[in-house]
């Protein structure tokens, strides 16, 4: 009797808390197509938000860099494609990969590049927490699921602005 109720208290201290974490974890895979805008219009413009973004900072040069900086700071990104694994995620907008692995450390592309895009990731109960960096741009993407909708509140500061909204993206695949 004494072994079995080792064997148990064994059991929850190490198995139950793995089998409850990884059931809070959602899966973001998929292709997703944006559904809503919140708000509507950029509260600094009275304009709905553009599929490109990203000017100033070198996002407005006529360049493979500018094209770059446009595809991954998107204010309102209309579409995009996630693939995730247990360690990693890599979310695909346009022709623009970003990689990120999930323990919050840092991923450079290409290293050693003063412009390289940066890049990491972390966890916050079921939400996922992608930050994002090239040259003078930045952006934080929260991503979590309701019902079978993905959420993302999309914070960019780009070219000296900041913009913040909610996307709701609906699977497409």
């Amino acid at each position: 009797m004494a072994k079995r109720n080792v064997l148990l208290m064994l059991f929850m201290t190490l198995v139950l808390p793995v089998i409850l974490r990884s059931q809070g974890i959602p899966n973001f895979s998929g292709t997703w197509k944006i559904a809503q805008i919140d708000p509507p219009v950029d509260p600094r413009n009275g304009r709905p938000p553009g599929p490109g973004g990203g000017l100033g900072g070198g996002g407005d040069a006529e360049n493979a860099y500018g094209a770059s900086i446009r595809e991954i700071f998107a204010q309102a990104p209309q579409m995009f494609v996630i693939t995730q694994a247990a360690n990693q995620i890599t979310v695909q907008l346009g022709s623009e990969k970003e990689s990120y692995t999930l323990d919050d450390k840092p991923m450079v592309t290409p290293a050693g590049d003063m412009n390289a895009l940066k890049t990491w990731a972390h966890w916050d109960g079921a939400k996922l927490h992608l930050h994002f960096k090239k040259g003078m741009n930045w952006g934080r993407d929260i991503l979590s699921m309701s019902d079978s909708k993905l959420v993302v509140l999309r914070d960019i500061e780009s070219g000296g602005g900041s913009t913040t909204y909610t996307l709701t993206y609906s699977k497409t695949q």
